[in-house]
């Protein structure tokens, strides 16, 4: 399994229980939580694999800051429309859901894909809830594994909010995605050990690991129910 995608990879520990469990989240819908004390860019490219190669039939919703590139995040073969492809750039700021519906704006081909959402959460997660439900129609049912979700927002959103707050967002977030048999994935810096991100671990169905070794960049993933990891291996580019 390419983190996340459809190909296999190595593990160090018992490989066919970890096998098992990287083809029971595929197929019943998954979270998984990232973490990891590495520069956001290597996120980056974790999350791009994340959310499946461009020759491959997914529905993608992608839930970013303002300040995030796009072109980081998206590989550029990527159907970028509005049945396939969706972005969400999230503000705090009350106002940026007035700016973004103003009557006078004149629509961008980027306007049928990429969006801006202000407001609290319960106008966030409402947004989130829709777009998931309007894939799921248009593909006439989604299958298992093909939507795909990243959520960059968890460290806005903390900023804002009591992590309580925070904590039922993100279970009703991936309650919703699970439910479609979809994956997503939300980043959260730091280490695993950190208390934030041990407070949040029990949300989701594994934990993936960013780390740096030297000049080499590697992942880790933990499957929690089944209590299965596997050993340190490469970032692909």
């Amino acid at each position: 399994m390419d983190s996340g995608g459809d190909t296999d990879i190595a593990v160090t520990e018992d490989a066919s229980t970890f096998q098992l469990g990287l083809d029971d989240l595929k197929r019943r819908g998954s979270a998984l939580l990232v973490v990891g004390s590495v520069p956001t860019e290597l996120y980056s490219r974790a999350s791009k694999q994340m959310l499946g190669a461009p020759d491959e039939p997914r529905r993608r919703l992608l839930v970013l800051n303002d300040s995030t590139p796009l072109a980081d995040r998206l590989d550029d073969d990527i159907q970028r429309t509005k049945e396939w492809t969706r972005v969400v750039r999230y503000s705090t700021l009350e106002r940026s859901a007035a700016a973004s519906s103003s009557p006078d704006a004149v629509p961008t081909a980027a306007d049928t894909y990429e969006r801006r959402v202000g407001g609290g959460l319960g106008q966030l997660g409402a947004e989130l809830a829709n777009d998931v439900t309007e894939f799921d129609s248009l593909s006439g049912g989604l299958s298992p594994a093909e939507l795909r979700v990243a959520f960059d927002c968890l460290p806005s959103l903390l900023s804002r909010y009591r992590r309580d707050q925070v904590f039922r967002f993100l279970h009703v977030m991936t309650s919703h995605v699970r439910a479609r048999n979809g994956m997503v994935h939300v980043w959260s810096p730091g280490d695993r050990e950190d208390e934030r991100n041990r407070l949040f671990e029990p949300l989701f169905d594994a934990v993936v690991e960013l780390d740096v070794e030297g000049t080499e960049a590697r992942q880790r993933w933990h499957l929690r129910r089944r209590d299965a990891s596997s050993g340190w291996f490469p970032l692909e580019s």
